[in-house]
């Protein structure tokens, strides 16, 4: 069940970053970041009224998670909207997945030689998966150093979702949620106060098509969220976070799907790859 519960959160993450990344080139990743996530936070607000869920589990450990996932979220998006999405891609999700993986080798003991095995094929199969080879250029420069940051932040967010867990699954989610949407509104507030003179729609808010994209990224993204949390909760947290973080396949099939996009040679390889890291590291 953890490895179905993991790669089925790499698929929802993998469409959720598709449609977000397509959102934050049409507006600033903040406001995507905001309306995604404040949305999110509504329908969660609504299960737990038709569920009678009570709010108490939302502790420290499910608020740093929403810091984390809303500062890495806009860093990624910026990232992704400066034209070197693959390897942008492919940075934050190897990130995304060491960092759990030293906290649970130090406080769940190491994993087996073969699930060690696993998690370094698992790591050249996302950075082989997510590449694209592009012409370099200062921004993609610049968008390479924020695919660090936001690798680094998902790791961290893995860590206290899973943390988080512990006190409800349903609890945590809110309690990220709540401080993941407020980080995305101070980030968009800055950015339209430094912007608001630009006529440009970079800045411009979110309306149309893109509203509705940034909406579907909260739902994908939540969704996710949930999966991984059951992932985490049904086994070790390293095994969960190197499967999840299996998500630039999902944003590259996606790709490859809706916008014709052709896979490399190197892409082709890395999901091979990532079919024996799953089998390294599940069965």
């Amino acid at each position: 069940m953890q490895a179905a519960y993991g790669l089925s959160t790499a698929a929802v993450w993998g469409a959720a970053d598709f449609t977000g990344g397509i959102a934050a080139k049409r507006a600033a990743p903040s406001f995507v970041v905001a309306v995604a996530h404040g949305f999110s936070l509504i329908l969660l607000f609504a299960f737990a009224a038709v569920f009678r869920t009570g709010l108490s589990g939302c502790g420290l450990d499910g608020l740093l998670s929403g810091v984390f996932c809303g500062g890495g979220l806009i860093l990624l998006y910026s990232a992704l909207s400066r034209g070197s999405m693959g390897l942008s891609a492919a940075i934050s999700g190897v990130l995304t997945a060491v960092v759990p993986v030293l906290y649970s080798s130090f406080r769940e003991g190491h994993a087996s030689p073969r699930q060690l095995i696993g998690f370094a094929v698992a790591s050249v199969a996302i950075a082989l998966v997510a590449y694209t080879p592009q012409s370099e250029s200062s921004a993609q420069s610049r968008g390479l150093g924020l695919a660090v940051l936001a690798g680094l932040s998902f790791g961290a967010m893995l860590v206290f979702m899973h943390l988080a867990a512990v006190q409800g699954v349903l609890p945590a989610l809110i309690a990220m949620r709540i401080s993941s949407t407020s980080v995305a509104v101070i980030g968009g507030v800055a950015v339209w106060l430094a912007q608001r003179q630009e006529l440009s729609a970079k800045f411009a808010f979110l309306a149309g098509k893109t509203l509705l994209l940034a909406m579907l990224a909260g739902v994908l993204d939540t969704s996710g969220n949930l999966l991984y949390l059951l992932a985490s909760r049904a086994g070790r947290l390293d095994v969960a976070a190197v499967l999840s973080s299996l998500y630039p396949a999902g944003t590259m099939l996606l790709a490859a799907w809706l916008l014709k996009e052709r896979a490399t040679r190197g892409q082709v390889t890395g999901m091979a790859l990532a079919l024996a890291a799953i089998a390294l590291i599940a069965i």
